[in-house]
Parts: structure tokens; C-alpha cells; sequence
């Protein structure tokens, strides 16, 4: 993990070297990380040389700096031409600003009847790619907006649609002012809090009894600065200013040797386009990863809300865009969770029961990027499995309703609001290392028999496996019709039974963008048009729509990674795997949104000699019954 005071040292470095000035911007820091052969001989005791990568503005022009902590030089200052970084918090707080202080603005309030702007939500968006000419050369943000009467009101039960503002966010200036026409403002408050609940809605519950999580031994895990290990299981976290939550090393001590299953697993990019044509509603298709950062968006937790239970926490430090630093406190969230039957049998013959109970270790981030919030939930299993949860809640983004207006792209969900449809799609990139680097991926699909000699009754069915062996060959989709799963495998390496060590990825059944291919969501975002993308592993290839996706990226990431259809065929593997949820808004995602759940797992197959689990104790708790 980085420190504050790593942070401070970068920039002092930088302004000492004479490479930046008190009007340089900040747009991304991460730890330096060495190439994987480094990494793998590197011994305890040797040194350790601290390096930070950061994307800098100065005068105009993006550099990509390397800069060393341990010698105070700095390594790389390189020119980036024809990118457009990030836009940091202080930069949108001061476009909320400019817009607010616009006088077209405030006149296009007036004429719809709100005198104060202090009391407008400004939520500034990325423009994407629609051909504006004002916005050529610029970083300019699109904002709407939404009425709060009252500063802990919900702005967004207060659409305030028709009006979207274009933003210039280094001169401030505001470029042009879309008005589309006027909505009647809604008058319901759509707030959530306690009181707010108690006064509108009715009494809150009071018959639910507590649940109490105690270990009185203590937790099964230790950890030893940013190294985690439990029953088995031992991988580094850090908190990525872009990726959020990043898991290393991640291997299962068998027989006290410490075996690899992946080298890195991170989530790559995410895009949310909304398919409401309306205006104020059709730009929308955030790639809150790369244009905002999910380690910068990620929330302090809170013992007994985010997490329950024994809980150790970990913080996590960031770079702001005027060099400043801050730190996330409790960012990292690590405990230990029952979960439910690992597994029993009871046998019939001599009534003789034998059942263990599961457990798992979690290791958790939320971040909030505007309306929504994101749970990123790892969770390790003893029977070897490795599952990625990710928990979407907070608020509806939301467009005013007159009667007669169209709702085929959107649901009402209170008199005069309405929620546009839309998706959430997620890519995390699997740096795979089953039993060491060189892997081959397997895809397997179970067919029926056609009826013949083989199948007397018509009742066969068989798992077909095709070895994926170049790139193009592996770009593929998920089928529930064939119960269609990827085998990462070791070729070198045999079980006991002569089948290559593997792990299964299990996808969820999930869509992939929906958005025509030559839209300028899909452009932007390709990765969404296939649930699986396999590279040979390169460092420097790590997010799923390149490294600046902000504006104009077209056919970054993914698809210029795979343009020369290498081979992936024994040789270190990255497994890029997009996932996610078709949002069609229901009344009951209002005013706040009930968590949905989307994921996948990564399933041992072949990987151990029998169930890894066999050798869990029999529970001892009073509490079993």
C-alpha cells in the first residue's frame, strides 16, 4: 500500500527535478509494479526499490512520470500527446461551481421557477464521443440537474429534466446550454433517512432482534501489513486509485508448498450506458473506472453496517488533483463469515450423519461514484473456490414525467419520476496462474446426444471441451443453454488421475451491451460485446478501454489488445471476463435501491486430489442444534 508520506515525497521529487509547477495537475498515482520475473526472484532481505507511476498535467500537456521513493530520482517523465486524463474531485466540485454561476443557467432555472441556485444538484457527466465542435481540444463535462428544497432533500426526487449543460473544465467556462423544453416538477420527497421515513412512509420496524457475530478465540487470519492469510489461502491487497481493490499473489498452501492460482485479479473497467433516448438521458455511458477511479471513490466502513463481525480494516491513501493527499480510513474491509453447509451426507443404512459447516474469508471495498454505490466482495472458500461478488445500491438517476410522455425507455417510480433503463457492465482482468504461468483456456459445453446406437433413450448428454488457442477464437459469450464454462488449465502440471490442474470460471448468465456496435457507447466500451477475452499476459495491457478512456477513445483496450490474434495457448494467460446486470428500473428501486447482486466464481477442477475441504472439523458451537 502506498503512504502519505510515499505521496508527498513523489511530488516533492517532481518540483525538485523541475518538471512540475504550482499549476501541474494530478491525475492518477499507483505503485509501480515490477515485471512479474522480478517479482518471482526477488528474495527476503533483498532491497527494495519504491517507485510510484503518475499521470501529471503541466502546462496543457499529459506526462506519464516513474518516480523512485527509495533514491528520489525520477525514472520516466514522458510525454502522452492526444489523451485526456481523468477529470479529479476538486476539478468537478469547481464545474458544479460554474455551472451553478452561470447566468444562462440561472436564467433557464428562473423560467422553470427555481430562484435559488444554491439549492440545484449538479451532477456533472462524462461527454463521451457525440461530435460536438465546442467540445474539440477541451476536457468539458455534461451536467444535469436536480432540486434539493432542502440541503438532506433527495435531488434526485426532484428531476429537474430538459436542460444540460456543457462544461469547459479548465477555463470553467460554460460552452453551451441545451434546453429541450420543461418538465412539471415533482412534488413527493423521495428521502430515506429515519426520520424521513418515519414521517412518510410510517413507523420503522421494531420487532427485528438483534444479530450478534462474536469470536470469542479470535479471527483464523492474520495479517501482516498488506498480506493476507487464511486456512490455506495467502494473497496481498492493495486499494488501485483506478481499479479500486486489487488482489495479488494469490496461491493455496497444499503440503507446506504455497501453489499459484492467480497473479493478479482486478477490476479492469465498468461502463453503465442507459438506453433512454431522450436528451438529457442518451449520452449517458459512464466508464466509472477509468474516468473516475474506484480506489478514489471508495468509502470509509463503518463497524456494524458495511461489515459485521470481527473486523480488521485496512486504509488506503490517494492523490487528489491538486497534488494534496488523502487518506481513506478503514477502506479494506477483512472478516470471516459462516456460510451455511460445506457439505453432508447422512447415510441411510446405519442413520449415520456426517456435515460440516463453510466459511469464508471476505475481503470487501464499497465505492460510491454519484448516485450508486458498489460493493466489491472477494470471498475465499475451504473448498478451494474463489467467488467475486458485487453489490449495487444507492439512488436511481431519474427524468421527469409529464402525462402522455413516452415510457418505453423508462418506469415511473413516484407521480412525475420516472427511472431510465440500463445496464451495468463489469470487466475484471484475471492475470491466471494455475500451478504456475503457462496455462492453456478450455471451453466445455454440454450437448445432448443426437439419437443413435449411442443413445438408445434419448436421454444423453455429454460436456464437449475446444481448446481456444489465439485470441479471436477467444472471444466468446456466455450460453445457459449449454451450461457454458471456461477451464483455466496447467498442461504441464497432472493430478493423480492424469487430468491437467485447473480452476473453472462459472459466469452468471448475463447480457452483454445492448447498444448497436457502432454506437458511441459500444465504441467507447467494447469489452462489453463479449463475456470473455483471453491476451497473453502483459503488464501494460491492464484496463479493458485503454488507459485514457475519458472522451474520445474508440477502439482502445480490448480490442486493439487482440488486433494481432495472438496465441494463447500455453503461455501466461490473462482472462478477461465481463459480467454484469440489465437494470429495467421496478417501483421498488425506490427512493433507494435494495441491493442487487452479480458476480462469478472460480471453482477448483482437477486442481486438488479430493474434496479439500474433507479435513474440516466437526462445529463444536452451542448455537448448533
Amino acid at each position: 500500500m502506498m503512504t502519505v508520506e510515499e505521496l508527498d515525497a513523489s511530488i516533492s521529487i517532481l518540483r525538485n527535478s523541475g518538471h512540475i509547477d504550482d499549476s501541474s495537475t494530478f491525475h492518477g498515482c499507483c505503485i509501480y509494479e515490477p515485471p512479474k520475473e522480478e517479482v518471482a526472484s526477488w528474495q527476503s532481505g533483498d532491497g527494495l526499490d519504491r517507485r510510484l507511476d503518475l499521470v501529471v498535467r503541466h502546462k496543457g500537456e499529459v506526462y506519464e512520470a516513474r518516480v523512485s521513493i527509495t533514491r528520489g530520482e525520477v525514472d520516466r517523465w514522458e510525454l502522452v500527446p492526444q489523451v485526456v486524463p481523468r477529470v479529479g474531485f476538486i476539478e468537478l466540485f469547481k464545474v458544479m461551481d460554474a455551472c451553478r454561476n452561470d447566468p444562462q443557467f440561472q436564467k433557464a432555472l428562473n423560467d422553470r421557477g427555481i430562484q435559488d441556485p444554491s439549492k440545484v444538484q449538479i451532477d456533472p457527466w462524462p461527454t463521451g464521443d457525440y461530435g460536438f465542435g465546442f467540445e474539440d481540444g477541451r476536457r468539458v463535462q455534461r451536467c444535469i440537474a436536480f432540486y434539493r428544497p432542502n440541503p438532506s432533500d433527495n435531488g434526485y426526487a426532484f428531476p429537474i429534466d430538459g436542460l444540460m449543460v456543457h462544461v469547459d473544465v479548465d477555463s470553467l467556462a460554460v460552452l453551451h446550454i441545451e434546453d429541450f423544453g420543461t418538465w412539471p416538477m415533482p412534488t413527493e420527497r423521495g428521502n430515506y433517512d429515519v426520520d424521513s421515513v418515519t414521517t412518510d412512509y410510517g413507523p420503522i420496524r421494531e420487532d427485528l432482534k438483534p444479530v450478534e457475530i462474536t469470536q470469542p478465540e479470535g479471527v483464523s487470519f492474520s495479517v501482516d501489513g498488506n498480506e493476507i492469510t487464511w486456512q490455506k489461502w495467502r494473497f496481498r491487497v492493495v486499494v488501485d486509485d483506478t481499479e479500486g481493490l486489487v488482489l495479488h499473489r494469490i496461491s493455496y498452501t497444499q503440503d507446506g508448498i504455497d501453489r499459484p492460482v492467480i497473479d493478479r485479479a482486478s477490476l479492469a473497467e465498468m461502463v453503465v450506458p442507459y438506453g433512454d433516448t431522450r436528451p438529457s438521458q442518451t449520452f449517458k455511458h459512464a466508464l466509472d473506472s477509468g474516468e473516475y477511479g474506484l480506489g478514489m471513490t471508495a468509502n470509509s466502513l463503518t463497524l456494524g453496517c458495511d461489515c459485521l463481525g470481527e473486523i480488521f480494516y485496512i486504509d488506503a491513501v490517494q492523490m487528489l488533483d491538486d497534488g494534496s493527499v488523502t487518506t481513506t480510513a478503514n477502506a479494506i474491509c477483512i472478516h470471516e463469515e459462516d456460510f451455511g453447509i460445506g457439505w453432508k451426507h447422512t447415510d441411510m443404512n446405519t442413520g449415520d450423519v456426517e456435515v460440516r459447516r463453510s466459511r469464508r474469508l471476505v475481503v470487501s471495498t464499497i465505492s460510491t461514484v454519484g448516485n450508486y454505490e458498489y460493493g466489491f466482495f472477494w470471498y475465499f472458500h475451504l473448498d478451494g473456490s474463489i467467488k467475486l461478488e458485487i453489490k449495487l445500491t444507492g439512488i436511481l438517476t431519474t427524468r421527469a414525467h409529464a402525462d402522455g410522455d413516452d415510457l418505453t425507455f423508462a418506469r415511473l417510480v413516484a407521480p412525475n419520476v420516472a427511472g431510465p433503463i440500463h445496464q451495468h457492465l463489469f470487466c475484471v482482468r484475471l492475470d491466471m496462474a494455475v500451478d504456475g504461468n503457462e496455462n492453456n483456456i478450455v471451453e466445455v459445453n454440454t450437448e445432448p446426444l443426437p439419437p443413435g446406437p449411442a443413445n438408445p433413450h434419448n436421454t444423453a448428454f455429454a460436456a464437449r471441451e475446444t481448446l481456444l488457442e489465439n485470441e479471436h477464437s477467444a472471444m466468446r459469450n456466455t450460453n445457459s443453454t449449454s451450461s457454458r464454462y471456461w477451464r483455466i488449465e496447467n498442461s504441464g502440471k497432472t493430478n493423480r488421475l492424469g487430468r491437467p490442474t485447473a480452476y473453472r470460471l462459472l459466469p452468471s448468465s448475463t447480457a452483454t451491451m445492448f447498444a448497436a456496435e457502432n454506437s458511441p457507447h459500444a465504441q467507447r466500451a467494447m469489452f462489453a460485446k463479449h463475456n470473455l477475452w483471453v491476451t497473453p499476459t502483459d503488464q501494460s495491457e491492464r484496463y479493458a478501454a485503454g488507459d485514457y478512456p475519458t472522451q474520445r477513445n474508440a477502439g482502445e483496450g480490448l480490442p486493439k489488445f487482440t488486433a494481432n490474434n495472438r496465441s494463447v495457448a500455453d503461455t501466461d494467460l490473462t482472462v478477461w471476463h465481463t459480467f454484469g446486470l440489465t437494470h429495467d428500473v421496478r417501483l421498488e428501486d425506490y427512493p433507494v435501491m435494495p441491493t442487487e447482486y452479480t458476480g462469478f466464481m472460480l471453482v477448483p477442477d482437477g486442481f486438488f486430489e479430493r474434496n479439500p475441504a474433507i479435513d474440516v472439523a466437526p462445529s463444536q458451537s452451542g448455537h448448533c442444534h
